[in-house]
């Protein structure tokens, strides 16, 4: 799919990242979760603070209410008692009144009264401000505890004055002061009356000055809280970072199994190929026997399809005895360079080298068989033509020393023997042995003609020409020995066919060795049919000879080109191998099919391109 390619290639970028910008986001990810934490600390810890301050501010509320009700009651009581009511609540660790110099006017301990307030934290004694304060005190005793102070003051709007005189004298000395407030005689002596009776109704305080309120609340509930809460806050972040550090470890681990998927699949495409692309043919089995893998070079030497051989049993496989050499190989014997024929699916027998081996891993586990065929054909027949070249080098040196030599008194005879011949008037025995030597000193020169044309050093002269015309020429000259079998000669020239390099003349020799040949392979009349193509890539020169005559079989089909290697009586049998010389020298190659009884197809392929010959 289209976009599938961006969204592949997105995961690889993601997947692909840094370790240590992994490593760094993690780290930022663990810093991130401690501000956090710290953060959320605080604000506990603020909120505790006002907590535990309104607390102490509602008990210092309460006081100084119930103060200021048990004064407008007119009963009677003191601020002893009403300190130790307030102070029963079960978060109150103390709570008690003094003076400014410290003297402990009200305890909720009844046994501090009196006694001077020693502070834990000498030095940072209250001041006088209106508003609570608060402080974190520790003693031996009541342990950590959030204390709140402020002035006591349960009726702000009269002084402090009258409230630490004990009491007030006479309503007449406040009258007039009242009076002259605004509120008029009679509110005013109303006012001072009633304030009379509460300032009497409420032991003051034996002191004078300000007095100090002071509320210790415990705060182990609250540090118990911020203590589960720290604990929770923790394992949250321990959780993020443990989750953060998953996270990092899976995307390590998914970028290290996705670079070791790549390279896995990386080399098994390079094996694949290195193994599709080898010269030569290689075939494995798994440990029972059946094919896992074949080439496309083995398939093609065992005559089946690419593919065709995976999952069968090795022993379908045709052209060997696969069972015979899988046992070798399980007695430990090794197979190594052994030259065998491989039989095709049509009977054919094609030589090869065949090596084999046991597959077995570190573990000592067998898993299969290793098979490798090398074609020797081609092989085969470079030693072949080595094996020619030098016995026609041979031959050549022969004829080259010899030839003229037996030339010269070829003549001689020849000319003796027509001597004699036309001395003999009358037909008999005598003119007859004349004639045949005649013919025979002919067919000994023609003998040695070839043998000169055969051994001729020096490569071909080529020149660019049209070689239909060349192939005309050679129908031409033969002609007349066609006509006279009552063999019909096909032959259409290609108006497309490019011109090409070539010796004309020892073209001109091989084609007419070729036609003569498929001539007299058809005795009783037949088909000679002679084409020229351009085809291949790069382009050759393809010249084909089709005859229907007797054909050959292989055993002479192995031989022709041979020197004086012919199958009639009255051959040389060095026209063929004079036509395979002249290829040659065109750097070219010649192919032949034939079948007994069927005909013979002979097929020259000539480079349209630079050749082996001199350009003339």
């Amino acid at each position: 799919m289209p976009h599938d390619a961006p969204a592949a290639r997105s995961r690889d970028r993601f997947l692909s990242l840094s370790p240590w910008l992994l490593v760094g986001l993690a780290v930022i990810l663990g810093l991130v979760v401690a501000v956090l934490a710290a953060r959320n600390a605080q604000r506990e810890k603020q909120h505790m603070s006002q907590s535990l301050m309104a607390r102490a501010e509602s008990l210092i509320w309460a006081m100084e209410a119930g103060t200021r009700a048990w004064m407008g009651m007119g009963g009677g009581g003191n601020l002893q008692a009403l300190l130790q009511e307030t102070a029963k609540q079960s978060d109150v660790v103390y709570m008690m009144v003094t003076d400014r110099s410290g003297m402990v006017l009200a305890h909720s301990d009844p046994d501090q009264v009196g006694r001077r307030r020693v502070a834990e934290d000498e030095g940072t004694e209250p001041d006088t401000a209106k508003d609570p304060r608060w402080r974190l005190i520790e003693g031996p005793e009541t342990g950590k505890v959030f204390e709140v102070y402020k002035v006591f003051a349960p009726l702000p709007g009269l002084g402090h004055e009258m409230w630490h005189r004990g009491s007030i004298d006479s309503c007449d000395s406040q009258t007039p002061a009242l009076g002259r407030s605004g509120g008029g005689p009679i509110r005013g002596m109303g006012l001072g009356m009633g304030m009379g009776r509460m300032a009497r109704s409420v032991t003051p305080p034996a002191s004078t000055g300000e007095q100090i309120v002071y509320v210790g609340l415990d705060v182990r509930p609250f540090e118990a809280a911020l203590d589960e809460d720290f604990r929770n806050t923790a394992i949250t972040a321990i959780l993020a970072v443990l989750l953060g550090l998953g996270g990092f470890v899976s995307l390590f681990w998914a970028q290290r199994h996705r670079r070791a998927r790549r390279l896995l699949q990386d080399a098994r495409a390079l094996a694949t190929e290195v193994i599709t692309s080898l010269p030569v043919g290689l075939l494995t089995t798994d440990p029972h026997g059946r094919v896992a893998l074949a080439n496309e070079t083995a398939a093609g030497l065992l005559g089946a399809a690419p593919g065709a051989l995976a999952g069968k049993p090795l022993a379908d496989a045709a052209g060997l005895d696969w069972t015979a050499y899988a046992g070798e190989l399980d007695q430990g014997r090794a197979v190594l360079e052994r030259e065998i024929e491989l039989v095709g699916a049509a009977g054919g027998r094609s030589p090869v080298s065949l090596s084999a081996s046991r597959i077995v891993n570190e573990e000592g586990l067998f898993l299969g068989n290793l098979f490798i065929l090398r074609d020797l054909r081609e092989i085969k027949r470079l030693q072949e033509q080595v094996r020619r070249n030098e016995r026609l080098s041979a031959l050549g040196n022969l004829a080259a020393g010899i030839a003229h030599e037996i030339r010269n008194p070829l003549s001689s005879i020849k000319g003796f023997a027509t001597f004699l011949a036309g001395k003999i008037q009358e037909e008999g025995p005598d003119k007859d042995a004349a004639r045949t030597m005649i013919q025979e000193v002919d067919r000994l020169n023609r003998v040695v003609s070839e043998l000169l044309e055969f051994a001729r050093p020096g490569q071909p002269v080529l020149k660019t020409g049209d070689v239909n015309a060349v192939i005309a020429r050679a129908l031409r000259l033969c002609g007349s020995d066609a006509a006279a079998r009552g063999v019909e000669v096909r032959f259409e020239p290609d108006v497309w066919l490019p011109p090409a390099p070539v010796d004309a003349e020892r073209l001109t020799q091989a084609l007419l060795n070729l036609f003569l040949n498929a001539i007299q392979a058809m005795d009783k009349g037949g088909v000679l049919t002679v084409s020229a193509r351009a085809e291949g890539d790069p382009a050759r020169l393809a010249l084909r000879v089709a005859d229907t005559g007797v054909g050959m079989p292989p055993e002479v089909l192995a031989n022709i080109f041979n020197p004086y290697f012919t199958t009639r009586s009255a051959g040389t049998g060095l026209g063929l191998a004079i036509v395979h010389r002249v290829v040659e020298g065109h750097g070219g190659e010649i192919k032949v099919e034939s079948q007994p009884s069927q005909g013979t197809v002979f097929t020259l392929l000539l480079p349209l391109g630079a050749q082996t010959g001199k350009e003339g």
